[in-house]
C-alpha cells in the first residue's frame, strides 16, 4: 500500500472559483460571474483552504499565485 497522500479533490465549481480567484477577482467579481451569492463563494474557499492546509486569506493568495498550477 502506498503512503503517499494523494492530491485534493476539488468540486468542480471549487476549480472555477480556483481559476477566477487566480486573475485577482474578488468575491463579489467571482459570484456575479458564477451567478452565485458571494456566501457561496466564500463557502467554496474556505473548502479548498482546508482542502490545502492553509489557513487565512493571505495564505491561499499566495498559494494560488505562486503554487497552485493551472486545473
Amino acid at each position: 500500500m502506498d503512503d503517499m497522500l494523494s492530491p485534493p479533490q476539488f468540486s468542480i465549481r471549487e476549480i472555477r472559483v480556483i481559476n477566477l480567484a487566480k486573475e485577482c477577482l474578488t468575491n463579489k467579481e467571482i459570484a456575479d460571474k458564477l451567478q452565485i451569492k458571494v456566501s457561496t463563494v466564500k463557502s467554496h474557499r474556505r473548502n479548498v483552504m482546508k482542502k490545502l492546509g492553509l489557513k487565512g486569506k493571505n495564505e491561499f493568495v499566495k498559494y494560488l499565485l505562486l503554487k497552485m498550477p493551472k486545473i
